[in-house]
């Protein structure tokens, strides 16, 4: 039987990793509680802002939920390498 895999959570109110090394990315929550529509950056990497793969943009006062089945794969790290001011992302991975 194989192992089961390991889903860990991490939240983040700045730029930084989800995961600081290779991994595959299951969800993504992007919280928004302020007035102004923002946007965060999810990037291949985990010291800098290259390696862009996709940007999630939320309106004012919303969340968006995102689920990736099968999960996203990166070959270096999962990092909000960019991420507005005001936004919550919750994000969870397994290796």
């Amino acid at each position: 039987m194989a192992a089961k895999a390991t889903y860990t959570p991490v939240k983040l109110t700045a730029a930084g990793n989800i995961r600081a090394a290779a991994g595959k990315l299951t969800s993504l929550i992007v919280a928004n509680p302020t007035a102004a529509a923002l946007a965060c950056i999810v990037n291949d990497a985990i010291t800098s802002t290259t390696g862009e793969v996709f940007q999630v943009s939320v309106v004012a006062n919303d969340t968006k939920v995102l689920s990736f089945n099968p999960p996203l794969p990166f070959a270096t790290g999962i990092r909000i390498g960019t991420l507005a001011a005001g936004l919550i992302v919750t994000g969870a991975f397994i290796d």
